[in-house]
């Protein structure tokens, strides 16, 4: 990369909020590291977890005020085909081979989510424990 900028070797993602930007952002960053070479392990808990029920990637829920003003554009866009669904962004990250999709196990227990309700992206679900021991050699790690 230009400007002695380090490539992303192993970049790890915790998905807090379900809100269709957010998740949106996380997909796109994902997408660029895995284009850039590197691997990526998400974490997905909460209303983020939501969006891995059966169906529901694809739902644009928004979350917060700042935001909620664009949800019509955003639902503009999608209905155009102008914007990537997160679905599609999640489809082409798995063609790249190098991104592991795991559950937040304490957040299905809190919602009542039952492992066979998830779509089946989804490679494992796993407590924060044994996540963050997978990823502690991550060259990044965002929450979102």
């Amino acid at each position: 990369m230009s400007g002695g900028n380090k490539r992303i070797e192993r970049l790890c993602i915790f998905l807090h909020s379900g809100s269709y930007d957010r998740v949106y952002q996380a997909m796109s960053i994902t997408n660029v590291v895995l284009a850039t070479g590197g691997e990526v392990y998400l974490f997905f808990s909460y209303g983020a977890l939501k969006r891995l029920v059966k169906g529901s990637l694809d739902a644009v829920v928004i979350e917060g005020e700042a935001v909620a003003p664009f949800k019509e554009d955003i639902e503009r866009n999608l209905n155009r085909g102008t914007l990537d669904k997160i679905s599609e962004m999640l489809d082409m990250a798995k063609k790249f081979g190098r991104i592991k999709v795991y559950a937040c196990t304490a957040s299905m227990a809190v919602m009542n989510i039952a492992r066979d309700e998830l779509d089946p992206v989804v490679d494992a679900s796993m407590g924060l424990v044994s996540f963050l021991n997978l990823v502690k050699d991550a060259d990044q790690t965002l929450y979102i």
